[in-house]
């Protein structure tokens, strides 16, 4: 429900350019090219097709094949992520409580409801990142199943969901690592050598590599692309101090809270102590990722988000233990044990509901965007394209339901705006670029503003 509340929202709150992108490719899938192999942007310019270089839009297209019965709408598209939630939530439990038992379990799944303020943004946002968890989820019980029961079926569950992972967003597969740490367990140091999870690991590999080679051949025919290399490693950036402190605060603040931070760190003491080799894999394939997509991570705090899931259980593990070895040294009865443990859930909760939501949070809508968007739909008729200056998101576009472009600064040039203008495209800035709004007075003539935006079309 409290991921639910929020479906109505515009794409105007935090992240809204990932957000859009997401968005128009679900849009376009249902409109122009009904084939999860052919995503497509907005921002394509005067080009027909807007194929784009991105990781498969499992999330897009999903969104797509729904909005054929219920038609589109951004509502649709938030609520797919919002009902990953429970799926990933019960898969959550289930792992937890064979692992580590029913409290456990209750406590870590009630932390992930309602202790992970950037999870729970993102699980009603139109991104990919909710389904992601939710294979992430799966690999593990998966693995943890077939390694318990030997069935075929988990197995083939483990393929798919980590197959998906590699398609969908590679970052993601430091939930390989966790696996593998499951394979030790079982199997001693031998495990890393069990043709099963070699298999894993060809299959994974094998499927990343052909969908981005098909992804590559897309911008060949376009030249548009997410810039699937280009938030790679940085030593400069990683062994700075921004990189260190931006981060620790991210995690901190935004992703596991301090509750959750002190909770993964005991969690890691006691699964060192007791031979738990998957949370500390996951943990430190974590920061190995760190160290090879150092761009994306200093950029953006959702780039973060792939420790969840290994850092919720090594989490579970250490809050459970802690308040469970402090019940036994003061006596405490069951009751006041089970009292402990909801004050620490509730405690996880409370310290991090204020980043959630605080003034100028995530959730909050930009209205000057809503004001811009509503006048470019009234006054813009649908064959015209809108052009962006000094606007790097493409979610207006998304808003107003045109194509166009996101043009770089170096094109913010009386050349180049006037042969956009000449090809009856509606230029788009905002007023607090007046050298930029003087120039396009020269070259057109305005067709609506806002306080915040003016547009300017082809002079009369």
């Amino acid at each position: 429900m409290a991921r639910a509340a929020t479906v109505k929202s515009p794409v105007f709150d935090f992240h809204s350019w990932r957000q859009a992108d997401t968005a128009s490719i679900a849009r376009n899938f249902l409109r122009e090219d009904f084939n999860p192999l052919h995503p497509q942007v907005d921002s394509r310019g005067e080009q027909a097709v807007g194929y784009v270089e991105t990781g498969f839009e499992i999330h897009a297209f999903l969104v797509a094949a729904l909005a054929k019965v219920v038609g589109f709408s951004t509502s649709l598209a938030r609520l797919v992520s919002v009902l990953s939630f429970p799926l990933s939530a019960l898969l959550l439990w289930a792992f937890l409580r064979d692992r580590y038992g029913q409290t456990a379990a209750v406590t870590g799944t009630a932390i992930y409801a309602v202790g992970l303020p950037l999870s729970m943004y993102a699980d009603r946002a139109i991104l990919n990142e909710p389904l992601l968890a939710l294979l992430t989820f799966a690999s593990f019980r998966s693995a943890q199943r077939y390694l318990r029961d030997g069935r075929a079926a988990a197995l083939a569950g483990l393929f798919v969901s980590m197959a998906l992972i590699a398609v969908v967003k590679p970052t993601y597969l430091i939930a390989g690592a966790f696996v593998a740490g499951l394979f030790v367990e079982r199997h001693g140091g031998r495990g890393l050598a069990r043709w099963e999870l070699w298999a894993v690991g060809a299959v994974t590999i094998g499927a990343g590599v052909a969908w981005f080679q098909h992804a590559r051949t897309l911008s060949a025919l376009t030249g548009l692309s997410f810039g699937l290399t280009d938030k790679l490693f940085d030593a400069e950036l990683l062994f700075s101090g921004a990189f260190v402190s931006k981060i620790l605060t991210r995690i901190v603040k935004d992703v596991l809270g301090p509750v959750g931070v002190a909770g993964v760190i005991y969690g890691a003491i006691v699964a060192r102590q007791s031979g738990r080799w998957a949370e500390l894999f996951g943990l430190a394939a974590f920061l190995v990722y760190l160290g090879v997509v150092t761009t994306g991570n200093f950029a953006h705090n959702y780039y973060q988000l792939p420790i969840v899931p290994p850092a919720i259980c090594a989490m579970a593990l250490g809050l459970t233990t802690a308040v469970e070895r402090i019940g036994q040294r003061r006596r405490w009865t069951p009751d006041r044990l089970t009292a402990a443990l909801a004050a620490v859930v509730w405690l996880a909760a409370l310290t991090t509901f204020i980043r959630a939501a605080s003034a100028h949070s995530w959730y909050e809508v930009a209205d000057d965007r809503v004001h811009i968007c509503d006048e470019l739909v009234r006054t813009v008729p649908p064959s015209q394209r809108l052009a962006f200056l000094h606007y790097g998101s493409p979610d207006l576009l998304f808003c107003a339901d045109r194509k166009g472009w996101i043009l770089q600064d170096s094109e913010v040039e009386p050349r180049r705006l006037a042969e956009l203008l000449d090809k009856n495209a509606v230029i788009v800035v905002e007023t607090r670029f007046p050298e930029t709004v003087r120039l396009l007075e020269q070259l057109g003539s305005p067709v609506t503003s806002t306080l915040a935006f003016v547009a300017f079309g082809r002079r009369r």
